[in-house]
């Protein structure tokens, strides 16, 4: 079934919204995980990293 190039021009147009829609959705999931990784790292932080661990050499 041909379709005529009003049909494509109004079908590439929605599927450039629907792309629209998916990379704000990517956006705020990445945003979710981006900030859940930084609570991860203020609740358990990371000891080697800290000032506060022992040191074996002194």
């Amino acid at each position: 079934m041909a379709k005529s190039n009003d049909d494509l021009v109004k079908e590439i147009n929605e599927l450039r919204s629907e792309m629209k829609q998916m990379r704000e959705l990517l956006n705020m999931l990445f945003t979710i995980v981006v900030e859940q990784e930084e609570d991860e790292e203020d609740d358990y932080g990371f000891p080697m990293l800290s000032q506060d661990t022992p040191r074996f050499n002194n």
